[in-house]
């Protein structure tokens, strides 16, 4: 490759601002790091063991490339008793991550479309992956009031457009909003009659206090438009070691799978059996941490309500999105960064009157200085 093809490859790279667009911390750094998607969580012990096993059991090699058969069932065994859906062990694929659950339905299913369609506020890990190649984009506008969800109609209009690829998030990613049962139906029937797929992120469900959640899944009895995605049993202390799932009709499986090992070959074997114990922990440990999380945020709310601070709806427990309209967001966000907090920009997502947080014992402090 000589210099002139060089310059021309970094200089297209330079100019694609969504490509650029930076990324969030898959966790927290530490306890004024509230910008992360996830919060820190402490390993258990027979998380630890379960790792230290597999490495002295020889499961220091390549393992299959969408996961151990193990964990495939373990995933599809969870999600079908959490929301409703009938996943078999080949539906599943185990990802490094949810950044690349993102990139491989992506980039993977859209070259089955000539357009995906995706909300106008969505994680920036969705605007990066979209910037990777040219691809015709319908934006789905969305109100903030109502959590930034996209709304049945504009998705309904985008179908009409002759878009047959979603991507949607529920709970939103900056929000923590989700579609009602009702709105799930609506938006899984427009699907249907339609021949129209669908890329779904439920990965902060598990967060919602009491458990009232609709995934798209649980209308696709045949599972064969719908590929669901998120990370595997959060808040147990894997989110550094990138242990994602995709949930995918068989028939979008194989191009995926052949993405990934293309990309990374496989995800760590002994981080898989590690994820294979929390599993097997998970509901007792979660449980606690709703708990906590729901009495924390609780508090929360009634704070920022004191000091006059609008709190974006969500049914998420465990991040909080303040709408910062009408204040000097600018001068908030340096006034945290100078006290050493980091915040979500909501900029990243598309709302740009809108900062994140994670909901812990420091964001108090938090909604102190905004105001």
């Amino acid at each position: 490759m000589n210099s002139d093809t060089k310059n021309r490859i970094l200089s297209q790279h330079q100019d694609n601002s969504s490509l650029n667009t930076p990324l969030l911390s898959q966790v927290m750094q530490g306890e004024t790091d509230l910008a992360a998607d996830e919060m820190i969580s402490p390993l258990d012990e027979q998380i630890i063991a379960g790792a230290s096993e597999a490495l002295e059991a020889g499961h220091t090699h390549y393992v299959p490339v969408p996961g151990i058969p193990e964990l495939r069932e373990a995933v599809s065994e969870y999600l079908n008793a959490e929301t409703g859906s009938q996943y078999a062990d080949a539906n599943i694929i185990v990802t490094a991550g949810l950044q690349e659950s993102r990139f491989l339905t992506i980039q993977k299913i859209s070259e089955q479309y000539d357009s995906i369609a995706v909300p106008e506020v969505v994680h920036p890990g969705v605007t990066k992956t979209l910037g990777v190649r040219a691809r015709n984009i319908i934006a789905l506008p969305v109100d903030l009031e109502n959590g930034a969800l996209a709304s049945v109609e504009s998705i309904s209009s985008a179908i009409d457009s002759g878009c047959r690829l979603l991507y949607l998030e529920s709970p939103s990613r900056l929000t923590g909003a989700v579609y009602s049962s009702d709105k799930v139906r609506q938006i899984s029937e427009l699907a249907e009659a339609n021949d129209v797929g669908i890329i779904w992120d439920q990965g902060l469900s598990t967060w919602i206090a009491d458990g009232d959640y609709t995934s798209i899944a649980s209308f696709d009895a045949s599972t064969n438009w719908t590929a669901t995605i998120g990370e595997a049993w959060p808040g147990m202390g894997l989110a550094s070691w990138f242990i994602g799932y995709i949930a995918a009709p068989e028939a979008w499986v194989p191009s995926m799978q052949s993405q990934k090992q293309i990309m990374a070959i496989c995800t760590s074997t002994a981080t898989q059996y590690a994820a294979l114990e929390a599993s097997k922990l998970y509901a007792a440990s979660h449980a606690q941490q709703v708990q906590k999380l729901t009495d924390i945020k609780g508090s929360l709310t009634e704070l920022a309500s004191s000091v006059n601070l609008t709190v974006i709806g969500g049914s998420v427990v465990n991040i909080m999105a303040v709408n910062l309209a009408g204040l000097d967001k600018a001068k908030i966000m340096e006034r945290l960064s100078a006290s050493g907090f980091d915040v979500a920009d909501g900029s990243l997502f598309g709302a740009p009157d809108v900062i994140r947080v994670n909901v812990g014992t420091s964001t108090e402090q938090v909604i102190q200085q905004i105001n």
